[in-house]
């Protein structure tokens, strides 16, 4: 599973920021001026690491690194 800190290392990729100024529940929109196509961008990187697909609703509810940390950890649970 993918930690906290792979998850702000892809959002600072895909954002071209550095991985520091990516706070675990600052707002993907808000705080880090993340746009439809760097959502879109850093939801592909994501479902290529995990080896999954997300629905548009767990992707459209993912607004911080914690946010997705909580997903990939209830999909987890979900499956095991």
């Amino acid at each position: 599973m993918l930690t906290e800190r792979d998850v702000q290392e892809m959002v600072a990729g895909v954002l071209d920021i550095d991985v520091a100024d990516v706070g675990i529940d600052k707002s993907f929109y808000v705080d880090l001026d993340m746009d439809s196509l760097h959502k879109a961008e850093f939801v592909v990187a994501l479902e290529r690491a995990c080896g999954t697909e997300f629905d548009p609703a767990d992707a459209a509810a993912m607004d911080s690194v914690g946010d997705v940390v909580r997903l990939l950890h209830d999909r987890q649970h979900r499956v095991t």
